[in-house]
């Protein structure tokens, strides 16, 4: 259903002291239990000016389904190689060309 889409992913926090983490990438597979990206990083830090720190390449990530507090379809041609962010009062976005920017988490959570 999302194999060979852009996607971002974000993880469920099971603690309130967790940093907000998610992933954008390309899906490779998709089941009932997993799913498959080659993905980049992002997770809040206040260490970074920009609130984000980003993985510098993307690397393979299965994320079991039960970890996945939501997954956002970004458009086909979204590069994730030029990931940007972007702040809107208190909270983060990703940058996305055409629909909506999409919501990564809020400034103070880093």
């Amino acid at each position: 259903m999302i194999k060979d889409r852009i996607v971002r992913v974000k993880l469920k926090k099971f603690y309130k002291e967790q940093k907000p983490f998610s992933f954008v990438g390309k899906v490779t597979a998709f089941s009932e239990g997993w799913v498959v990206l080659d993905a980049r990083g992002i997770m809040l830090s206040r260490a970074q000016s920009n609130g984000v720190q980003v993985d510098s390449r993307a690397n393979p990530v299965m994320i079991p389904r039960e970890n996945i507090e939501s997954i956002r379809v970004l458009p086909d041609n979204y590069d994730i190689n030029n990931i940007t962010v972007t702040t809107e009062g208190q909270q983060l976005k990703l940058v996305v060309d055409g629909p909506r920017d999409v919501f990564i988490g809020e400034l103070g959570e880093g």
